[in-house]
């Protein structure tokens, strides 16, 4: 005998990671203003929703790669975290000094350095582990060998070097770059597991909500239609993946690492709040640094 699941009646859009993040938030804030009106097993599935809208959110921010997709430790994001710091604090300690009037020294000198070391902006801290390590790396053999830290130290900016290289070093040492890996990186968490995860909840939960509208009971439905209006509304384009379109353009989505579109459903009867999605493939994975 066949056993019904909420996989197998209940069909949801097809979305990626940063959508399903996307729609749980809407739901979350849809249920938040009637929480004390919901049913003790509605408000128990809404729980589950929320804390795998939770995982779903760690995954998609802990989400991280070297240059091909690699792992790090959690050392080496904290490390990269506070080499960012550095690098913009600099960028901006040499801007402010390129905003004083025109004809001061200073502002001229801060001019000069700020060519020199940030042609692109900051746009090399948004690159992979190791190669955001490479562009730190040139720029302090650029400061170093082209006597750039004197000029630095004569505005006032030596502690921003003191901070660059220590920063950098250790930045260097997690990464396994210049010393080998004290340890093995930790995986990280996966957004494919995550977006599976919020999906299976996301259908108990329409099936709770519409297992609780009573057919004697005008507002239970209308409740209902309250908590499920975000699913309901949320639009299924060509690609297959889930988002409110905006000023009539066609759809654009970003899927982050490992971000597939969610599990499609077998054919069945689709819920009439979670409109069926015709069968297309998820969005390619985008590597990058977060």
């Amino acid at each position: 005998m066949s056993k019904y699941t909420a996989s197998e009646v209940i069909q949801v859009p097809r979305f990626t990671a940063v959508g399903a993040m996307a729609l749980g938030e809407q739901l979350l804030t849809a249920a938040k203003p009637v929480k004390k009106q919901l049913v003790k097993g509605v408000a128990r599935v809404l729980a589950t929703l929320a804390a795998r809208h939770d995982d779903l959110a760690a995954a998609l921010r802990d989400q991280v790669s070297l240059s091909e997709g690699g792992e790090v430790s959690e050392d080496a994001v904290q490390c990269d975290r506070v080499l960012d710091g550095c690098w913009s604090g600099l960028h901006d300690f040499v801007t402010a000094f390129t905003k004083l009037p025109p004809g001061s020294p200073e502002a001229a000198e801060a001019s000069v350095l700020k060519a020199a070391l940030f042609t692109g902006g900051l746009k090399f801290l948004q690159l992979t582990y190791v190669l955001e390590w490479s562009e730190s790396e040139l720029r302090l053999q650029r400061i170093r060998k082209g006597g750039l830290d004197a000029r630095i130290e004569a505005l006032g900016g030596k502690c921003f070097l003191t901070a660059l290289e220590v920063a950098h070093a250790a930045y260097g040492r997690a990464l396994g770059v210049t010393a080998p890996a004290a340890t093995a990186a930790a995986a990280p968490p996966s957004v494919r597991d995550a977006l599976a995860a919020f999906t299976d909840a996301l259908r108990a939960y329409v099936i709770k909500v519409l297992g609780s509208v009573e057919p004697d009971e005008p507002e239970t439905q209308e409740l209902a239609d309250r908590l499920l209006a975000p699913l309901a509304a949320w639009s299924v384009g060509p690609s297959g993946r889930g988002a409110p379109r905006k000023s009539g353009k066609p759809e654009e989505s970003t899927a982050a690492p490992d971000a597939p579109a969610a599990p499609a459903s077998p054919a069945a009867p689709a819920s009439p709040a979670a409109p069926a999605s015709p069968d297309a493939p998820g969005a390619a994975p985008a590597p990058g640094n977060p």
